[in-house]
């Protein structure tokens, strides 16, 4: 009796030291008999994947698919005001499967039309301070207020060579410590933004 009862205390000690006291908590994962899905493989953003073959771990959305609560715009103002996912200029700011466009869509109807033209380019200007002026500054010099919290290496906006293709490209996909801002702002405002940034360029000339 005296064995069992020594055995029965070590078994207890054994288990608690293995899986711990209700309550504990641990840096490892835990152990999961039936684990039901709680743990489930997943890719980082913008992090490498050998699982596909550009070795890239983002992935486009499909085409023509739509955020949840959306649905494909037939008419250009609601297209504008959406945040659609076809394959035209507007959509993704490339001419063809890998070159960027020079110029705005002509959906956004510009071309001698003074009060649109000026219309994009106050609400790039709004946009535009609220998502980028943290960081590139309100004039574009890549000297924003998180410069003198040690955050360097953001790009001169004034200085960039990118067409206004891959300039729209970088607002919605991100690029470097840039994050997406895609899910963020309509195909208008995107747009937007690209017009306040090329006029940023001209006015530092």
């Amino acid at each position: 009796m005296r064995y069992f009862f020594l055995t029965y205390a070590f078994l207890i000690v054994f288990v608690i030291s293995i899986f711990g006291c209700h309550g504990d908590k641990f840096s490892n994962t835990p152990i999961r008999i039936f684990p039901d899905m709680d743990d489930q493989d997943y890719i980082g953003a913008q992090s490498k994947s050998d699982f596909f073959s550009d070795g890239m771990g983002s992935r486009k959305p499909v085409a023509n698919t739509n955020p949840m609560g959306h649905s494909q715009n037939t008419e250009v103002s609601e297209e504008l005001n959406g945040y659609g996912n076809k394959t035209t200029y507007l959509h993704t700011g490339l001419i063809n499967a890998t070159n960027f466009g020079k110029g705005l869509p002509e959906e956004l109807d510009l071309k001698g039309n003074k009060e649109n033209t000026t219309a994009l380019l106050t609400r790039g200007q709004e946009v535009y301070n609220f998502k980028c002026a943290v960081c590139h500054s309100k004039s574009g010099d890549g000297k924003g207020i998180v410069t003198e919290h040690g955050f360097i290496g953001i790009a001169d906006l004034r200085a960039t060579q990118l067409p206004e293709g891959s300039i729209y490209d970088v607002i919605v996909n991100g690029k470097g410590k840039m994050g997406q801002q895609g899910r963020d702002l309509t195909l208008y405002d995107r747009w937007a933004v690209v017009a306040y940034v090329k006029m940023l360029q001209e006015a530092a000339k």
